[in-house]
């Protein structure tokens, strides 16, 4: 399991040691930087201090430096004939005797020196030093000073462990409220004395409540009106039933058995239309949307229930010749447009017409399914998108499902769905019930 204070403090440690790193590095050289220059110059001073004489030509003769004396030393000819050189310490062997004045870095036995060449009327004079004595030197320095830094951080470490657990202290309180919650305390988490920082994940943490309370308050909405509906037409199936069983005639049997196969026909429309409505429920799973054209899918739609329209005697057009791309699930289309068609074959009179409308324009995708029924008061129009909702003059079979399906479809699509008149004003009679995708 992952642990944000593990891994800040890691994070922390690792960042540190980088830091120390880097700084070592960049007092190493700074202190190189310097040790160069100061012996650098000791080497030009001592190689201009010496002075060639007459006794320094007589053979055999050689100087011995001061005790402690970390220079090396010597002087010859142009034609290399040595004057004298140190003993201790000795130049080393194969170090190459330069004729030209200046500084130089000789690779010799033993390695890498720093060698600096005096030319004067009076010989030449070359002082060197071993360039591992200057790493030496500069990496004691840059220790001495990085070491107080190295000592400070075990300490530090410590109490940047022991602030971040104070600091994540709030964090750890809220998980806990969070875990002492059951399943049916859907409540807002208290937000009295939370850290700003956590503000915005206890704001979400109780926008997630709130839906799960309104989800489960609507599926709890849901189940009550769905057993108080199913309750009407099973006690119906019941009762046909025991008519038909005692009816004595065939002839009042067949009556009984047509009436109980059209009460199993409702009772079926309404158990596909109660899971219907369940499928699109806010707490059902969203079907993926693509790309479909919501004119073709009319066009399918009213191709299908043609023939019902024509035995009920309802001339069914469609007037959607302009392709109207959108992107949305078809199958929630195709039930939308459905239900929206059903509802106007029930209320149109008989040998007049229900169409269907699709065009874009630059609001959006609009479709409109235009009856010439008795229509719904103004004053109804929105109570009726409701469950179980239905016109108070409304005497025609059915729950009141059909506009509660297509708003839920609408609105998992973004769109908005409304009544108006058929026409402008209410001049006849008719309903159009009106639906816009924006986009």
């Amino acid at each position: 399991m992952r642990s944000i204070q593990r891994n800040l403090v890691l994070w922390l440690v690792v960042a540190l040691a980088g830091g120390m790193a880097l700084v070592i590095a960049v007092t190493y050289g700074y202190a190189y930087w310097q040790i160069t220059r100061i012996f650098d110059d000791e080497l030009v001073k001592v190689a201009e201090a010496v002075h060639l004489g007459e006794d320094w030509r007589e053979p055999g003769r050689v100087r011995i430096p001061r005790q402690g004396f970390n220079l090396s030393v010597r002087a010859y000819d142009e034609r290399g004939a040595t004057y004298f050189e140190t003993a201790e310490p000795s130049m080393p062997e194969g170090l190459p005797k330069a004729i030209d004045s200046g500084f130089a870095v000789v690779r010799a036995d033993g390695g890498q020196w720093r060698v600096y060449t005096h030319v004067s009327q009076e010989g030449i004079v070359q002082v060197g030093q071993p360039e591992a004595t200057r790493r030496s030197l500069a990496r004691h320095l840059s220790l001495r000073m990085a070491l107080p830094e190295l000592v400070l951080i075990p300490p530090f470490v410590l109490f940047m462990a022991w602030v971040l657990r104070r600091g994540l202290a709030p964090l750890t309180h809220i998980s806990r409220r969070v875990e002492d919650r059951h399943a049916s305390r859907l409540d807002p988490l208290p937000t009295e004395d939370v850290p700003a920082e956590l503000q915005p994940l206890i704001g979400q943490i109780n926008g997630l409540l709130a839906r799960l309370a309104a989800s489960m308050a609507a599926q709890r909405r849901f189940v009550a009106d769905a057993a108080h509906e199913l309750r009407t037409p099973v006690a119906a199936l019941a009762l046909q039933a025991q008519v038909a069983e005692r009816a004595g005639q065939p002839a009042a049997r067949s009556v009984a058995f047509a009436e109980l196969h059209k009460g199993i026909g409702r009772a079926a429309r309404l158990v596909e239309q109660l899971l219907r409505l369940a499928r699109l429920g806010p707490e059902a799973s969203a079907e993926e949307h693509r790309p479909v054209d919501l004119a073709e899918i009319a066009r399918e739609v009213v191709g299908s229930m043609a023939y019902n329209a024509r035995t009920l005697g309802i001339d069914l057009g469609a007037e959607a010749s302009e392709p109207a791309p959108m992107p949305g699930a078809k199958s929630e289309l195709r039930s939308l447009i459905s239900n929206l068609v059903d509802n106007a074959l029930r209320y149109a009179p008989h040998g007049s017409e229900v169409t269907v409308k699709v065009a874009r324009d630059a609001s959006g995708t609009r479709m409109t399914v235009l009856d010439a029924g008795p229509g719904i008061p103004a004053a109804e129009r929105e109570a009726v998108f409701e469950r179980f909702q239905r016109a108070s003059d409304d005497d025609t079979p059915g729950v009141g499902l059909g506009l509660a399906i297509a708003k839920a479809v609408v609105e998992r699509h973004g769109g908005r769905i409304w009544l108006e008149d058929a026409k402008p004003c209410g001049v006849s009679p008719g309903l159009a019930a009106c639906v816009l995708f924006p986009g």
